[in-house]
């Protein structure tokens, strides 16, 4: 049985009343959620990547990580997703890092383009992983080599390997009964669209858990400029619905569509005392806004460790210089942006702490906010 609870849509800062108590009348917290790049080494080219801006030959010392993944952990962070700017197999201490995090007693995921996620990974990881984000943006070897644009001179060769490694994924999850969620995220585009349905089948019949479609909405900084009109593709939605199951949820993130286009109810980013991102060169950012514009950059784990960085005077600077930037250049339909919503009413005293209901059963995500 899927947890109907996984949110993808939304927010789960309301299940953290206790931090949300601490930001109120604090004005700040430590964070809950942290985001790290571990390299910016990728063997995909993705037309629709919002880090293609940030290549290079860069990876996380690990000591240096794990020393600041401890600190956190002690510090209160709750969870850890793994991403950035590159594959994160490609550092070749993943599978460590994944354990020793879960160790520390934070809850760990990550994404990927599967390319690399053999048997052998699979099971080094998945013992100790809340979920994982697999980007299939396609059905076909054909529409996967246009849209990934693989390195090297077997592009096409390169989703047959992706299928094998998903299948031995679920057979690995399931044999050992882990509890890791395994959702594949499509990417819709004009270049991919007519494979989207296919592509839902392809996973469910692999037993795979989850399904979401995403929309396409530019990073600022990145390179790649595409344009896609979701108002098409409206009845997509009611198709995809029909194919989940009791084990199976298909996703269709419409009020994410619609969010993308929709004024903001807010004037000032608040969600950046919740969560934080480490670069691949150890540097300290509020979002990916900001990945990698120095002058924005809180402060870097090889030259102070995380608490230090969040509690420093610099980072204060930082938070007043983007409160003076307000939120019009922010990407639309950010990561914070439903967050910063329920915060500023909060703020208006619109809603009230302690007054804060949630629904249902938490998931065991709801640490990745």
């Amino acid at each position: 049985m899927v947890n109907e609870n996984i949110a993808i849509d939304g927010h789960k800062i309301a299940w953290h009343k206790d931090r949300l108590k601490q930001w109120h009348e604090k004005g700040d917290c430590p964070p809950i959620y942290v985001e790290i790049g571990l390299t910016n080494l990728c063997n995909h080219d993705c037309v629709f990547c919002g880090f293609d801006y940030a290549r290079g030959t860069d990876t996380l010392d690990t000591k240096v990580l794990l020393d600041n993944v401890k600190i956190m952990g002690n510090y209160g962070v709750k969870s850890i997703l793994y991403s950035g700017a590159g594959e994160p197999f490609l550092n070749k201490d993943f599978p460590q890092i994944i354990r020793k995090t879960k160790g520390y007693g934070i809850d760990v995921a990550f994404s990927t383009n599967i390319a690399l996620f053999n048997k052998l990974n699979a099971e080094k990881v998945l013992p100790y992983t809340s979920w994982i984000r697999l980007s299939l943006d396609s059905a076909t070897p054909e529409t996967h080599a246009k849209v990934h644009r693989a390195k090297g001179q077997n592009r096409e060769k390169d989703f047959s390997k992706i299928l094998l490694n998903l299948e031995n994924l679920v057979k690995i999850k399931r044999a050992n009964n882990y509890g890791t969620t395994l959702g594949t995220q499509f990417l819709l585009l004009e270049e991919n669209a007519h494979e989207v349905l296919e592509s839902a089948k392809l996973c469910r019949d692999l037993g795979l858990d989850l399904f979401q479609v995403k929309p396409y909405s530019k990073h600022p900084p990145s390179i790649n400029e595409l344009s896609v009109d979701y108002n098409k593709f409206k009845e997509l939605e009611d198709e995809l619905k029909n194919m989940s199951t009791d084990t199976f949820k298909v996703v269709f993130r419409s009020t994410r569509m619609q969010r993308i286009k929709k004024e903001r109810d807010y004037n000032q980013c608040l969600s950046l005392s919740f969560w934080a991102m480490i670069n691949e060169r150890g540097d300290v950012v509020p979002c990916d806004l900001f990945y990698d514009v120095k002058e924005y950059f809180y402060g870097n784990i090889y030259e102070n460790n995380f608490k230090e960085i969040w509690e420093s005077k610099k980072r204060q600077e930082v938070l007043q210089k983007i409160k003076g930037r307000g939120v019009n250049n922010c990407k639309e339909g950010c990561r914070g942006d439903l967050i910063n919503s329920f915060l500023f009413k909060i703020k208006q005293g619109k809603i009230k702490i302690e007054e804060i209901k949630t629904k249902g059963e938490p998931s065991n995500h709801i640490n990745f906010i």
